[in-house]
């Protein structure tokens, strides 16, 4: 996984610390909540989608330990595993949308597409499928993320 591999490669041992505690906490989600009821809440952006490579190298690594545990990889980790969704917003910037489907085809992402404001689609969400998780990027400070 050529994000795991560059952090590894890196001499800034603050951010192989922090790497390091996000993978922890990454790992730790799929091994406590089936894959099937973990969810990545992907918007294009920076924050959203630096957690989706944190994610990607995650799922690799998890993929990796349970296959040399004797456990199925499925597809060798080709495939970005967990539900990811997308909360498309009419008053988003084009270049929001464009980025976002970009990069759930660059990464072979599977993405549900909902056309419903926050809270009404997670509730949606959350009705017709057994998610237990949710990812979601917000960096400290964020003002609109005070209510999370």
């Amino acid at each position: 996984m050529e994000i795991d591999k560059a952090i590894r490669e890196c001499d800034d041992r603050r951010l192989k610390t922090k790497y390091n505690n996000a993978i922890y906490v990454i790992k730790r989600a799929l091994a406590l909540y089936p894959v099937q009821e973990v969810a990545l809440s992907f918007n294009g952006g920076k924050d959203s989608t630096v957690l989706l490579h944190l994610l990607r190298a995650g799922c690799f690594l998890h993929q990796a330990e349970e296959f040399n545990s004797g456990g199925d990889a499925a597809d060798g980790g080709k495939t970005f595993p967990i539900r990811t969704i997308y909360f498309e917003s009419p008053s988003a910037f084009p270049e929001i949308n464009s980025f976002t489907y970009e990069a759930a085809s660059i990464y072979d992402i599977q993405m549900d597409i909902i056309r419903l404001d926050f809270k009404s689609g997670l509730e949606a969400l959350l009705k017709a499928n057994p998610i237990r998780a949710i990812f979601l990027g917000v960096r400290i400070g964020d003002p609109t993320a005070v209510n999370i």
